[in-house]
């Protein structure tokens, strides 16, 4: 685990991730995460002819699958890295990357996506409005970000508040559907919501994922770190947890937020 408090940390973490390549460095969940997140982003609406801004782009593997669908993107990322990856894979008529901050930018968009980004933000309220003064009359904002009103969730963040234990690699923050109303409110915007990644928030994905993560969170807090009991969590999580129905709307490991403008009378 690792102790990021900034964007600056952060740009130069993943720089070096993706120098290492980010396939060695995330797990097989993360990567399987990160494709479900694609699918139930292009699923929200119809991309052909919008105008898109990829907010930490990363790749650029959602950028693609949007130009792919009809739109015009800009991927935008603060990791040079990963900008000259995106470029040297994904080339479509459509589809532009640039490594930048998105205050240099000056044009408006329809949608304006943002993938599992704003939990690392040093100010995501500042984040959003920024957003907002980038969409076009009719635009939305769209952002995914992992959700912690879950078994998962449940398990993980006493941890972090009691015990401040890096319980993620690069979160600076740790938001649920509760967060994302309040950001409308503040916005003044019109909020839809749902969750995903279920298998993660409760299931099996979260059995596999806790076996690893459990020993490294206890490890990095400096806390008494038991196989034996450790295994007993897992056993008790796979009897009581992963065998009930968790199928409620918050209850996914991800969630999906599309900000809009109040239709006015």
């Amino acid at each position: 685990m690792t102790d990021l408090k900034n964007n600056k940390d952060l740009a130069q973490f993943y720089n070096k991730v993706y120098i290492k390549g980010e396939k060695k460095h995330f797990t097989i969940k993360r990567e399987t995460a990160s494709l479900s997140e694609i699918k139930e982003v292009l699923k929200q609406i119809s991309w052909k002819g919008k105008k898109v801004l990829d907010v930490g782009c990363g790749t650029g593997l959602f950028a693609f699958s949007a130009a792919k669908k009809g739109a015009i993107v800009l991927g935008v990322d603060f990791s040079t890295e990963a900008i000259e990856i995106a470029q040297s894979q994904y080339i479509h008529k459509n589809l532009k990357f640039v490594s930048t901050d998105i205050n240099t930018i000056k044009e408006k968009f329809d949608v304006i996506v943002s993938n599992g980004t704003l939990e690392h933000m040093d100010n995501p309220i500042k984040t959003l409005r920024l957003f907002k003064c980038h969409l076009t009359k009719n635009g939305c904002i769209i952002i995914t970000s992992p959700n912690w009103t879950n078994p998962r969730g449940h398990m993980l963040i006493p941890l972090l508040l009691l015990f401040d234990a890096p319980i993620t690699l690069v979160d600076i923050h740790y938001f649920t559907p509760i967060d994302f109303k309040n950001f409308a409110t503040k916005l003044d915007m019109k909020l839809s919501w749902n969750t995903f990644d279920r298998s993660w928030g409760h299931g099996k994905i979260l059995i596999e994922d806790f076996k690893k993560r459990i020993p490294n969170v206890l490890r990095d807090s400096k806390l008494p770190n038991d196989k034996k009991k450790i295994n007993l969590l897992i056993k008790w999580i796979e009897k009581n947890i992963s065998s009930m129905n968790n199928d409620l709307p918050h209850s996914g490991a991800t969630g999906l937020y599309i900000l809009s403008f109040k239709k006015t009378h």
